[in-house]
């Protein structure tokens, strides 16, 4: 509790006079994994499939396969997938993910915030993003861009009639570029994601969340457990900065079994979300599962599974 404690003291430490610029698509500014999620998303350093998200650099080749579902609030669903393959010089990869939520018919304002996928209504609401990925190692670096293509579909009201909800979609294509690079006894990681221009959503213009990020993750020892540490920057125009940072423990009692426990907390983008996530994870042999939770104004949660197989 102490350190969840100091984590949250740290997500809020910066002036709050800077808030997160109004942006979209929704899916950009979800975690896409139970690990990330778990951790505060301070995953720009991290180094798994779904670590494309947040860094191409970190793309990891796969031997197996591992999906993520969620949900959120009463409403709420998603899925999440990511896979990478070696081919040569160069790391190639692929993610997605989709959410599909509601909210009340009268909730008409866009761009969404993340607080919105743990609501309930009678108009159903979707976001997404997918992307590709190429990663290859240059003198030490690992170098990576990404292109994106993402999505919202949410409701209007049609001009004949307030009883008839059509559909309003906006869509952006977007580029990450990336990189990391051994540090101290880590890994730091820097990447400038969703680089793009505004698109048309109801007739009006609404920006992309184009942010830098910069963090780092290390791996330590001590005795029978291990210790996982990640940390993250995160800063957008406007003088908007969330920072982040989480702590994993693990302990394996015999070779090929494993359990995890997971804290971390961030900067929310409002203050409808609350800044701690917890998780844990078990891996018994070739198959891992991951938990991770968030946490949303009014009692609300985000609950998210990822599994995997090797």
């Amino acid at each position: 509790m102490r350190f969840i404690r100091f984590l949250s003291t740290i997500a809020v430490a910066v002036p709050l006079t800077a808030r997160a610029q109004t942006a979209g698509p929704l899916a950009l500014l979800l975690p896409t994994s139970a690990r990330a999620a778990a951790l505060g998303n301070a995953w720009v350093a991290g180094r798994d499939e779904y670590a494309v998200f947040s860094n191409p650099a970190q793309l990891n080749a796969v031997n197996g396969f591992g999906v993520s579902v969620a949900t959120y609030g009463d409403d709420g669903r998603g899925f999440s997938a990511a896979s990478g393959a070696t081919m040569g010089p160069m790391t190639y990869g692929w993610g997605v993910n989709l959410v599909d939520f509601s909210a009340p018919r009268a909730a008409t304002g866009y761009p969404l915030a993340p607080a919105t996928v743990s609501g309930s209504g009678d108009a159903d609401q979707f976001s997404m993003v997918a992307l590709v990925a190429g990663q290859m190692a240059w003198k030490g670096f690992r170098l990576g861009v990404a292109g994106k293509y993402a999505q919202d579909i949410v409701p209007r009201e049609a001009s004949t009639s307030s009883l008839l909800v059509l559909p309003s979609r906006g869509s952006a294509w977007l580029a990450d570029i990336g990189t990391s690079h051994p540090l101290w006894t880590g890994v730091a990681g820097l990447s400038l994601q969703n680089i793009g221009h505004p698109y048309v959503m109801r007739g009006r213009r609404v920006s992309v969340p184009t942010q830098l990020a910069l963090g780092w993750t290390a791996q330590k020892s001590w005795g029978p457990l291990d210790f996982g540490y990640a940390t993250q920057v995160t800063a957008r125009r406007h003088g908007w900065i969330s920072p982040a940072a989480g702590v994993e423990v693990s302990w394996g009692w015999i070779e090929g079994y494993r359990v995890e426990a997971r804290a971390g907390a961030r900067r929310t983008e409002t203050d409808d979300e609350k800044p701690v996530g917890a998780g844990f994870s078990f891996t018994a042999d070739r198959l891992t599962l991951d938990y991770g939770a968030s946490f949303y104004t009014g009692n609300a949660m985000g609950h998210r599974l990822t599994v995997r197989w090797r």
